[in-house]
């Protein structure tokens, strides 16, 4: 059993400084002595004081501690790096900040063969915890000739057509299949897979498409409010904002989406066009297309107006309609249009209004009435002045 204490006592070797054991045996420096090592001092190098410890001068001996690597050495207060302190020698430690700290070890993920499922060409494969393709799931292609067999998103599909470009009209599989799946246009069924689409069956499939569609009609006087209404109030000169939501509740995607409004005469200048707060080119009136809706999607579209002057108060109706093929659906909306009151303003906004009204019509008389005023009281005090 080892009975000898570490670092009992320091003695030179050379121009360095070691430390010893109890037992004798040599360990690491201690110091190197510039000025040579005798009586196992560091000579004109340092002296012992009792309240301060080692000192090199002005340098306090044994400061702090700092990492080089995976070792901590000493350093004293001017910098200087002394003797080794510790090796960060035990599994997962490392030196941090002059000290050793235990890293703990990220923990080992477990396997699985058996992770998840995914397409690889047309069928499904499993593949494990790391990503990498296993063993087949499942083949995507079944025993119709008449289905076309795809593998996407992790599932598969077999969709059947009966429009000859699967299985031949007089094959087995197509009288299996097929025989009661010919296509009736015109049963109110827009049927996909049996090659109706809204060109080749309109009275089917464009019928159905317009079901699944909303369309909503609203304005608003005021540009800054977030509030749009089914019936407004315009006065003469002012502005009128409308919004059109049209949305596609259907699972399925209608193209070719067309939408116009039937705005009546006393608001001019439509434009500004936006689908949802994009500018588009186009006239609403006449229509403009705002290409397909995504199933369970929408769209708004905005657009602006200008009113014109009248004289008579008359309550309106305004319409937008959204048309799909030679289908059409519409909503409208209520327009009471007030003369003699700007869209939008308020009651102090009408005050000022009619004041700066009344100063541009008048403006040069008053102008001459001022300067009739400012004469007169010039010759009135020349005339008391003379008096």
């Amino acid at each position: 059993m080892n009975q000898c204490t570490n670092r009992s006592y320091r003695q030179c070797s050379g121009n360095y400084l070691y430390w010893y054991d109890s037992c004798g045996s040599r360990q690491d420096v201690s110091q190197y002595c510039a000025s040579g090592c005798y009586g196992n001092t560091c000579q004109n190098n340092y002296n012992y004081n009792y309240n301060y410890g080692y000192n090199y001068g002005n340098c306090t001996f044994h400061a702090y501690r700092l990492c080089i690597g995976n070792n901590i050495y000493w350093y004293d207060s001017c910098g200087t790096q002394q003797d080794l302190y510790q090796t960060c020698a035990g599994i997962n430690q490392t030196c941090q900040y002059g000290q050793c700290v235990y890293q703990q070890p990220a923990p080992t993920p477990t396997y699985i063969a058996h992770y998840k499922t995914s397409c690889y060409g047309n069928d499904l494969y499993w593949y494990d915890s790391n990503s990498a393709r296993n063993s087949p799931y499942k083949s995507c292609t079944d025993s119709n000739s008449c289905t076309v067999d795809t593998c996407a998103s992790g599932k598969c599909s077999n969709e059947t057509k009966c429009d000859g470009s699967t299985c031949a009209t007089n094959s087995a599989d197509y009288q299996k299949y097929c025989a009661t799946n010919i296509p009736q246009c015109g049963n109110g069924t827009c049927e996909a897979t049996l090659g109706e689409t809204a060109e080749t069956c309109p009275a089917d499939c464009q019928s159905n498409q317009l079901n699944a569609i909303s369309i909503s009609f609203f304005a608003k006087q005021d540009a800054t409010s977030t509030q749009w209404q089914k019936s407004v109030q315009i006065g003469e000169n002012g502005q009128a904002y409308f919004m059109i939501a049209v949305a596609n509740n259907g699972t399925d995607p209608v193209d070719n989406v067309t939408i116009s409004a039937n705005i009546p005469i006393e608001i001019i200048s439509l434009g500004n066009v936006q689908v949802n707060g994009n500018p588009i080119s186009g006239d609403i009136v006449t229509g403009i297309n705002i290409g397909s809706l995504a199933a369970t999607t929408a769209k708004t579209i905005t657009f602006e107006g200008t009113t014109q002057a009248f004289s008579t108060s008359d309550t309106k109706q305004a319409t937008a309609s959204i048309r799909i093929g030679n289908q059409n659906q519409s909503d409208s909306l209520d327009i009471t249009f007030t003369p003699g009151e700007v869209a939008g303003a308020s009651s102090s906004d009408t005050t000022a209004s009619a004041f700066w009204n009344f100063l541009k019509r008048w403006y040069l008389w008053i102008l001459v009435g001022i300067v009739l005023i400012f004469l007169f009281i010039v010759v009135f005090r020349r005339l008391s002045t003379n008096a």
